[in-house]
């Protein structure tokens, strides 16, 4: 007897089946969580639930009175800007609150008017100079909601 090995058969691979059960298990659990995926993002149902609308906010506008003011023109000849504005506040019943709080806004555009160049005020000055007013207003009529400032009149001498 001869413990030769016949030149056509081939050693057989042991965990041949390890690694096909390990891919198909991983194939699974891949097309499960695409699965899960799709069904969360793209799954609506039938029948859209009622909403019930919210009521809509109105909005009023309020005139701030004008503004007269000189900037800092450093050694210049005096310089004045006049501004006339006006707010839009969320309920007619906010506006008699911030008319009693228009001495405290006007003081904010004085302040702020006061540290100006007449060269700050050119171009998209304007449009920071309402940014900044917007912030300050908000701020002082804090649980009161303001939706924007607009610039009615805005005039540099």
């Amino acid at each position: 007897m001869t413990t030769e090995t016949p030149e056509n058969e081939t050693p057989v691979k042991k965990g041949g089946k390890r690694k096909i059960i390990i891919l198909a298990v991983l194939a699974c659990l891949l097309l499960a969580g695409g699965g899960a995926f799709a069904w969360k993002h793209f799954h609506h149902a039938a029948t859209p639930v009622a909403k019930t609308a919210p009521q809509p906010v109105k909005w009023t506008t309020i005139t701030i009175p004008t503004i007269l003011s000189n900037l800092d023109s450093g050694m210049d000849r005096t310089r004045y800007v006049r501004i006339g504005a006006r707010l839009e506040v969320e309920d007619g019943k906010d506006a008699a609150n911030i008319a009693a709080l228009m001495p405290q806004i006007q003081d904010a555009f004085q302040t702020c008017l006061h540290g100006m160049q007449p060269s700050e005020l050119s171009g998209s000055g304007i449009y920071r100079l309402r940014e900044t007013m917007l912030a300050q207003i908000t701020n002082i009529v804090a649980p009161l909601r303001v939706r924007d400032l607009f610039f009615v009149e805005v005039l540099v001498q």
